[in-house]
């Protein structure tokens, strides 16, 4: 996965073409450390045999093409509740105002705004 940013390449394992191979269930293992107030301590062991099944599971049955689609279709199973809820934390982690005004404000500081 050629991403530098350790943060990105953890999250690129969500991507289903990405699965099924070692360095996506390594990747998957790391997403708790990027969003740690979505699996509980209590909850790690779960969720590791969950990424496990989820990378041994065939899903023939799912055939959407968008990522967001195919997650939900996922989660519609109720195979996967932790993962789901991971998934779902990190897809949907930059989507508010705030967060596109930071983008806007960092757009002006690199290429500075002209009158």
């Amino acid at each position: 996965m050629p991403f530098a940013n350790p943060f990105l390449k953890a999250v690129s394992s969500l991507d289903p073409c990405n699965r099924k191979t070692s360095v996506a269930l390594e990747l998957m293992k790391e997403l708790p450390l990027y969003a740690s107030n979505v699996v509980q301590d209590s909850e790690k062991e779960a969720y590791d045999l969950e990424i496990h099944n989820f990378q041994n599971d065939h899903f023939s049955d799912i055939v959407e093409e968008s990522v967001d689609l195919w997650w939900g279709d996922v989660e519609n199973t109720l195979k996967y509740p932790l993962l789901s809820r991971m998934t779902f934390a990190l897809l949907t982690c930059f989507h508010e105002p705030k967060v596109e005004s930071s983008f806007s404000i960092m757009n002006n500081v690199i290429t500075p705004w002209k009158q």
